[in-house]
């Protein structure tokens, strides 16, 4: 093996492995971890809406690997010792931490990725021979030298090309010739034209990297993806666009982290360090650190609510001076820093540079290109994101801007989770009405099951908490529509109760129609009373047709119509 892997590419989502560990905890524990058991714990899985997988229950394969991948990963991470050759296992202090304390996921995480290093008694042998390395920390040094070069970070191709190849983290040759050879790759990439141009590219030096690594270009390419899916769980990374980065609000700690090269521990003793909780100690550990970083966040904070004009409000200030009581304060800090970064985001989407980002993200997500981080597992996040921008972008909402978003941001301003079930993905109230928006990736019969209801739900219960004192509009966006859910919108109610019906309005588009609405809005400024006068004429047409699909037609017609006056 000539490449490196956090994690694995079978656990495609590094969020489930806590929930996924629990399971296993409650589930297997005292029982050896046998190809019995293996398929067993797939199974739980699969029926706890963890893994989908075809290989679970009646069609499952002898031996199957799905259970296998996912303990491979608590126990590559510590969380659990080795239970390989039937062994007995058990849940390491780390593990037990996570399980009863997930709130403190990102500093578990970041501390294991910290430590995790090849090889090690956990991984070794032929696989990792000619390994001297710490994966995490190696990522680290190369996302900040980029930064430094001015690249803001790494994209997919870049990690797989150029990073995960890399073997021995003493090797400063090595690291040099592969910065040289990142900018070069991004310099020859960039002077391509078109987006055709420039996958070719990208791939054409993949499959000639695989080639000589024994791999399938595709395999190289999921491990950059599965090393910066894990990666991102530690805090102190973002998703720029296309880039893996450094995020710009941890930037301290990661230099903090990386002015000393890490120690690597042989035998009993790199286990007994990795199966500590507490280890290794982190800069916000430090007392010094957190104080300078405390007063840092307060000039910060400072600075950007006189430049946004917003009122200055500290939060109460520690009861003790514990460690324990100044990272609370400093958690606090960020939490308000990031309050006011968000409404500096929302006053920033107009720009034509925003818009254009947006853009690119939906098609991106429409097209589901390989340059995209995180696959499906990260695509309905970026939806999410994408769809809530643009209507920032027309800057005339009344509520908190952190109020008209379901899902979860970073400290960079950048999706971590898409919405929750049960609520809107987001929701806008402006001057004259209210607008609700969802957005899929299903298609087919299983986009109509999966949104049919919940969609007009949704807008039902933003209508009851209105009390009518403005309409309300649900907004549907897919990549592809299904004909039943369009109906499913046409001439939408939900019924209060036996007797009482609500109407629900809600028009459906696709991706494409909404570049369109970007392109329009790029030349041509666009209010929410124009968007609210579209609805009322899209809406209007249901009277005229009697079902769905031809209700959508005409729609989508006047739809077009409608964008094609405002370039004129």
């Amino acid at each position: 093996m000539l490449t490196w892997n956090i994690g694995n590419t079978t656990v495609r989502n590094p969020q489930r492995l806590m929930p996924a560990l629990q399971l296993f905890v409650n589930k297997m524990s005292g029982r050896p971890f046998t190809r019995r058991e293996q398929q067993e714990f797939l199974d739980e899985l699969v029926q706890d809406g963890l893994v989908d997988s075809k290989r679970s229950g009646e069609n499952a394969t002898a031996g199957d690997d799905g259970g296998r991948k996912f303990a491979s990963a608590f126990k590559q991470l510590g969380f659990v010792t080795d239970w390989s050759r039937g062994q007995t296992w058990n849940v390491t202090p780390v593990g037990k931490l996570l399980i009863e304390q997930p709130q403190l996921e990102e500093t578990i995480f970041l501390r294991q990725l910290l430590k995790y290093q090849l090889p090690s008694p956990l991984e070794s042998g032929k696989q990792v021979q000619g390994f001297y390395i710490h994966p995490f920390r190696l990522l680290l040094r190369f996302l900040l030298r980029a930064r430094e070069e001015q690249l803001i970070g790494l994209t997919k191709f870049e990690i797989a090309l150029f990073v995960i190849n890399q073997l021995d983290e003493r090797n400063n040759e090595a690291f040099e010739t592969a910065i040289a050879d990142i900018k070069q790759f991004r310099d020859q990439y960039t002077t391509l034209v078109g987006k055709v141009k420039k996958s070719t590219f990208a791939h054409q030096k993949l499959v000639e990297s695989a080639a000589t690594l024994n791999l399938e270009a595709q395999s190289l390419l999921d491990y950059a993806d599965s090393n910066a899916r894990y990666a991102l769980m530690s805090g102190l990374l973002t998703i720029h666009g296309n880039k893996l980065a450094l995020s710009e609000a941890r930037l301290p700690i990661t230099e903090y982290i990386l002015v000393n090269a890490p120690e690597h521990l042989h035998h009993t003793a790199y286990l007994d360090v990795f199966y500590n909780p507490d280890l290794p100690v982190l800069p916000t550990d430090n007392e010094q650190f957190l104080r300078n970083e405390i007063e840092l966040l307060k000039n910060q904070l400072v600075l950007l609510a006189n430049q946004l004009d917003e009122t200055i409000v500290f939060p109460a200030s520690p009861l003790g001076i514990t460690i324990s009581d100044l990272q609370g304060y400093e958690k606090r800090l960020r939490e308000r820093l990031q309050y006011l970064r968000e409404i500096q985001f929302y006053r920033n989407q107009k720009s034509p540079d925003a818009l254009e980002e947006i853009e690119d993200l939906l098609e991106d997500i429409s097209t589901n290109s390989k340059m995209f981080f995180g696959g499906l597992a990260y695509a309905p996040a970026f939806f999410e994101w994408a769809i809530w921008r643009l209507f920032l972008a027309i800057n005339e909402i009344l509520d908190p801007v952190n109020k008209t978003r379901g899902f979860q941001i970073d400290e960079d301003m950048n999706p971590i989770h898409h919405a929750k079930g049960g609520a809107a993905d987001i929701n806008f109230t402006y001057k004259d009405f209210r607008l609700v928006c969802e957005m899929t990736l299903a298609t087919g019969s299983r986009q109509f099951a999966m949104e049919g209801e919940p969609v007009t739900r949704h807008v039902f219960k933003i209508i009851s908490d209105t009390k009518n004192e403005k309409p309300v509009y649900g907004l549907f966006i897919a990549k592809k529509l299904d004909p039943n859910t369009v109906d499913a919108f046409y001439k939408a109610r939900y019924w209060r109760d036996w007797t009482i019906s609500v109407a629900t309005p809600i028009v459906a588009l696709e991706i494409e129609h909404v570049i369109a609405l970007i392109h329009c809005m790029k030349s041509h400024h666009v209010t929410i009373a124009d968007i609210r006068s579209l609805f009322d004429a899209l809406l209007k047409l249901q009277a005229t047709y009697e079902n769905g699909p031809d209700w959508y037609k005409a729609y989508i017609k006047v739809y077009q119509d409608w964008l094609k006056t405002r370039h004129t």
